[in-house]
């Protein structure tokens, strides 16, 4: 797979991030459970000429940057090496997240000013309010947790065929790529129970509006997390039977990610849907206000509330209690992964790919290092030694594979125990195979130097 085209594919599965934020984002401008841009009004209030100002020129700045880090993303198509526009992808994904985030706080800000200037409150300001009169068969029932077991099963197929695959490449590549995946079905089994533990939802004094909202919210996280389970198990299954065809491996990738994401947007709209018509076909003059608990309209803060998971307040997915020590350690912690993570990757990416491999003979042993790659091997241990004009049919189990750098554990066809660590541009590689069965397959930064090495090596052997 050349550069230009492993870009191309990290662009396509990257890409959607942003509109599905800018949609999303741009949603919260229409009044649900009585909730603009993160803060509560009242139905008169919500059709004030201020309040759809606000609005408009929320939904104007959405958009606006929406086709700016659209455009911020062309130039990752001109980066000469993957690694340096896997590193700007990095980058621009995070870059992508602030200034939704921003935006939605600044605006948040303006309409609780006008709601504090205009007095718009409710007795229930700044209390939790739980609905007493929504019986709990009307809250709606979980489904069966062995729905999710045949998905389980599917997906450990793969696996089981892993481990008692005779070829070692296999094996370990099945069981890093399939175990994956059955973990993906796991914690669908596992996270699907949670919304079930949350407290209904309260819009106000209507039990059978409260009651619909609640129903719709639990139907459709579960449709989204047994989707999750049947396509992670089916894509497991196509992966595994289809292991060393790269067209394959990219056509059902795409059709997983593009299959999730519609199944997730279908339900978590629908339910929007449902809270934007509800409240306002009830009737109901009274309304629940909790926006005192939420910073910015974003971030929940309660420490009242012991609760350390909590449900969103529009839309179906939840969210943490910052209040609580366990909320605080989970969001500093996907932070740090975030923000300290993949900026390391990135630079990781591009050292790996942009420091010189070396090798030396010294005191009767070969030396080779590339960063954490390093080979010693005593020249009385080589068995064999090739001079490859071409990589044979080679598949990655563990490392890295760019288009200028393939480095880990690799099955290479007619070699066992295969480490390699190449530019797989170039025409020529050396093979060092060992008493023991290793193989060890590399090229320095030119063919001239592989060249060069290689004749060192056999006169060092006969020496």
């Amino acid at each position: 797979m050349s550069d230009l085209v492993a870009i191309i594919f990290l662009l396509v599965c990257c890409y959607p991030v942003l509109p599905i934020m800018a949609v999303v984002m741009a949603n919260e401008a229409k009044p649900k459970k009585n909730i603009v841009i993160g803060c509560t009004l009242p139905l008169t209030a919500q059709h004030d000429p201020r309040v759809q100002g606000i609005c408009r020129r929320y939904k104007k700045q959405v958009w606006l940057w929406f086709f700016i880090l659209t455009a911020a993303l062309v130039p990752a198509l001109l980066f000469p090496r993957f690694s340096l526009a896997l590193a700007y992808m990095f980058i621009w994904m995070l870059a992508a997240m602030v200034p939704s985030f921003v935006l939605f706080a600044r605006f948040n800000g303006r309409l609780r000013a006008l709601k504090a200037q205009e007095g718009w409150v409710t007795p229930y300001s700044g209390a939790v309010v739980v609905d007493i009169g929504a019986k709990p068969e009307e809250l709606g029932k979980p489904l069966s947790r062995w729905l999710f077991i045949p998905p389980l099963i599917v997906s450990l197929i793969p696996c089981v065929l892993a481990m008692v695959s005779g070829n070692e490449g296999e094996r370990w590549a099945g069981l890093v790529m399939a175990g994956t995946f059955a973990l993906c079905c796991a914690l669908s089994l596992v996270f699907y129970p949670l919304i079930f533990r949350q407290r209904a939802d309260v819009v106000n004094s209507d039990s059978g509006v409260n009651a619909a909202l609640t129903r719709v919210r639990r139907y459709n996280w579960g449709k989204v997390w047994i989707a999750m389970a049947w396509l992670s198990a089916l894509l497991a299954v196509t992966l595994w039977f289809f292991l060393d065809n790269g067209l394959v491996f990219m056509i059902a990738t795409l059709v997983y990610t593009f299959a999730l994401l519609y199944v997730c947007l279908r339900a978590e709209f629908a339910v929007r849907r449902a809270q934007e018509r509800l409240p306002r076909q009830s009737g109901a003059r009274d309304y629940v206000d909790e926006d005192q608990y939420w910073v910015w309209g974003l971030f929940y803060y309660n420490p009242n509330d012991r609760r350390t998971m909590i449900n969103d307040r529009t839309g179906m997915g939840m969210g943490l209690n910052m209040a609580r020590p366990a909320g605080k350690i989970v969001m500093g912690i996907c932070a740090a992964l975030l923000f300290l993570l993949l900026p390391a990757m990135s630079g990781w990416f591009i050292v790996m790919d942009f420091t010189p491999r070396e090798a030396r003979i010294e005191d009767g042993t070969l030396y080779f290092e590339h960063l954490t790659e390093k080979y010693e091997i005593p020249l009385d241990d080589i068995s064999s030694l090739e001079l490859l004009d071409d990589l044979p049919s080679a598949r990655r189990v563990a490392g890295t594979g760019m288009d200028t750098l393939c480095e880990g554990r690799f099955d290479v066809e007619g070699y066992e125990n295969v480490r390699i660590s190449l530019d797989p541009q170039q025409d020529c590689c050396i093979a060092v195979l060992t008493d023991e069965g290793l193989t060890r397959i590399f090229n320095l930064m030119s063919e001239a130097e592989t060249e060069e090495f290689y004749a060192e090596i056999e006169a060092a052997l006969k020496s």
